[in-house]
């Protein structure tokens, strides 16, 4: 099979468990994508460097990082420092990843947001001068290269800006989503530091453990704080055609088998 599991870059996001898994997954055949967030990184190599964090509210109620010109260039460092880590974790345990960079590989471009809304105390403001995107097209051709080697491609949320001829930071979650589709995964799991879509924020025992495109309006309900994007990911990934797509814990030992066995939120179309 071929799936893609994005790892988030936050604290409480456990890379060796993963790391575990896609070796042990990958010596019995299967073929694994690797797609990972960078915001702890880039809040240390900020706090390194002196410069200030800021994140932003839109009206909508998505908080998204405010990325400048001098911070577009931090953030490009600290991704790609945070996906070289993930691949050391993969080879000392016998995996052979691969570091992807969209600067070499061209595998995903992105349409720049050249400002941000933010909504602060009941105000709407423009932030101009930003450096995030969208990704608007990826390629299959680099990822199937790499796991027809027996690779593991290791891949940051960034994508190219082929007009500025840079990387952009792009959402890890949507960027995950896009690659699914493009490669034609089997699954896609979104792993994060709850066990899924809760029906009640910060009680598992209301965990959602499945869901379907014509219930979706009932779902993005029950969404709240980072759980919006990652609902909006996993809509993206469905509508593109991938079949199952999980929202997981990614705490646990084997956090692919734990989404896989029901104890995840998994929607399908």
């Amino acid at each position: 099979m071929i799936g893609v599991v994005k790892i988030g870059g936050a604290a409480g996001n456990a890379v060796g468990p993963l790391a575990d898994e896609i070796a042990r997954r990958t010596r019995g055949g299967e073929r694994w994508i690797v797609v990972h967030g960078a915001s702890g990184a880039m809040d240390a190599l900020c706090a390194e460097r002196g410069i200030d964090v800021r994140m932003v509210t839109s009206p909508s109620g998505y908080k998204s990082r405010f990325v400048g010109e001098r911070e577009r260039a931090v953030f490009r460092d600290a991704a790609l420092s945070y996906g070289a880590s993930i691949a050391e974790e993969l080879s000392a345990r016998g995996a052979k990843p691969e570091l992807f960079d969209p600067e070499r590989e061209g595998h995903a471009e992105a349409e720049r947001k050249d400002f941000l809304r933010e909504c602060a105390n009941g105000r709407t403001r423009i932030l101009r001068g930003n450096y995030s995107g969208t990704v608007t097209k990826t390629e299959a051709r680099p990822f199937a290269a790499a796991l027809d080697k027996g690779l593991v491609p290791v891949v940051p949320p960034l994508a190219l800006d082929a007009e500025l001829g840079i990387s952009l930071n792009v959402d890890g979650d949507r960027l995950a989503a896009r690659i699914a589709a493009a490669v034609n995964a089997e699954a896609l799991v979104i792993l994060s530091n709850v066990a899924g879509l809760l029906k009640s924020a910060g009680d598992e025992s209301t965990l959602i453990k499945s869901g379907r495109l014509a219930d979706w309006d009932i779902l993005e309900h029950y969404a709240q704080g980072g759980m919006k994007r990652k609902l909006v990911a996993c809509r993206e990934a469905l509508d593109l055609s991938v079949p199952k797509v999980y929202i997981a814990d990614g705490r646990v030992k084997e956090p692919i088998a734990n989404a896989f066995g029901g104890n995840s939120t998994c929607f399908a179309r």
